[in-house]
């Protein structure tokens, strides 16, 4: 609007003054019809309509711009609207999601023997390029002790618990290179999986001591072996995507990509043995 004005501006000042003029000379003439009033009335007419045809364009370029106004406060309204719907809806999913998982996690099978699942959110990731490593909303107030395991809720296995305190705890991945949790190929054979800091950029880890003349087959699912006591067997560790010689030329090593998502990983569970906590 403004700028219509400003460009327009000496069209309007050009036409008022010859309308001042017009009511000067006729002052003048003192009302007698002359002439120059003829002449003058002949020329100002047309441009009265003109004026009224610029006013009247004036009047509508005015209201456009109020209704202008008026839409665009209605449209800044409808996208907060929006956006309160999709917050909520991303919400509802969150919550559809959570149900899923603890649906999932109910419907297994109980192959693990008198254990008890925690369900935990994650908190935070470790910065550190060194290790691989979250901060969980579950500690000592839940139970929580070091060495638990953590799984998914399709019993995948995350990683387990390297430190705990009151409402929190860290969790060490099973792609950190501190890790080494006993495994079995589909054979039933025994083998070590080991976080490896150089794969752990490529999210893999490494299943070594593999015995001589067992050789891993390509995506067989490595399970945990429970030798030790700390992890239960049966928990799905990953699949084998690449197997290779040891530098002694003699046994074989496997690459692994663990079957959790781990850096997609929201919601986990804690596993704890409940004999433990009787004993």
């Amino acid at each position: 609007m403004k700028k219509y004005l400003k460009t327009k501006g000496v069209v309007v000042g050009s036409i008022t003054g010859a309308l001042v003029l017009i009511a000067l000379l006729s002052l003048l003439t003192g009302g007698r019809t002359s002439f120059i009033q003829n002449g003058v009335s002949a020329v100002s007419r047309p441009v009265e309509i003109g004026i009224r045809n610029l006013v009247g364009t004036l009047e509508r370029m005015y209201d456009h711009m109020h209704n202008y106004d008026t839409l665009e406060a209605r449209y800044e309204a409808l996208l907060d609207r929006v956006a309160a719907y999709e917050r909520l809806a991303h919400e509802a999913q969150e919550v559809r999601d959570e149900n899923l998982r603890l649906r999932e996690l109910l419907d297994l099978p109980n192959s693990l023997q008198n254990v008890r699942y925690i369900d935990a959110h994650i908190l935070s990731w470790d910065a550190s390029n060194w290790t691989s490593a979250f901060t969980i909303d579950r500690g000592e107030d839940f139970g929580i002790a070091v060495g638990d395991p953590i799984v998914t809720e399709r019993q995948e296995l995350v990683g387990r618990v390297s430190e705990v305190g009151r409402s929190w705890a860290t969790v060490q991945t099973i792609l950190d290179p501190a890790i080494r949790v006993g495994g079995q190929m589909g054979s039933g054979v025994s083998a070590m999986a080991e976080g490896n800091f150089a794969l752990m950029q490529d999210g893999l880890l490494r299943l070594r001591y593999i015995p001589s003349g067992e050789i891993p087959l390509l995506n067989d699912t490595i399970t945990t072996s429970g030798l030790g006591g700390v992890i239960p067997n049966g928990l799905i560790i990953g699949n084998v995507e690449r197997v290779s010689l040891e530098g002694t030329g003699v046994t074989y090593y496997a690459l692994l990509r663990p079957s959790a998502d781990i850096h997609r990983l929201v919601q986990v569970f804690v596993v704890q043995n409940l004999d433990a906590d009787e004993s």
